[in-house]
């Protein structure tokens, strides 16, 4: 049975009831609200919190990350630099070696081959 019917049973008598029927009604619907109000804006206090907590984690490993990436990056321009000089000192090294020069022609220099007898070493 709907509101209307059970309430349009009542006299005029019965006005100051159907009153404090509709009060207690309307008040319980706002105790609900108000309960789930409050239920909702600490589940929306506890997301914000918890997206913060994440973005907060993103920016430390963000910081971790961009140290680690300098690092790398020095790491690389010294080894560069390593290898220009071993280079430079191989360069230096081949007209003096004397297993480079003997027994390896022209075309073997220049082609950057090693001859298998000096492979096996």
């Amino acid at each position: 049975m709907s509101l209307f019917n059970a309430t349009s049973n009542f006299t005029r008598n019965d006005a100051p009831a159907l009153r404090l029927f509709r009060k207690s009604e309307s008040s319980d619907d706002d105790e609900k609200r108000l309960k789930r109000r409050e239920k909702n804006r600490v589940a929306a206090q506890r997301s914000r919190k918890k997206q913060t907590q994440r973005a907060d984690e993103l920016h430390e490993e963000y910081e971790c990350l961009e140290q680690e990436n300098s690092l790398l990056r020095k790491e690389v321009q010294l080894l560069i630099e390593e290898q220009q000089c071993l280079t430079d000192a191989l360069k230096a090294h081949e007209p003096l070696c004397p297993v480079l020069t003997c027994g390896m022609t022209s075309t073997t220099r220049s082609t950057g081959t090693v001859p298998t007898e000096f492979m096996s070493r």
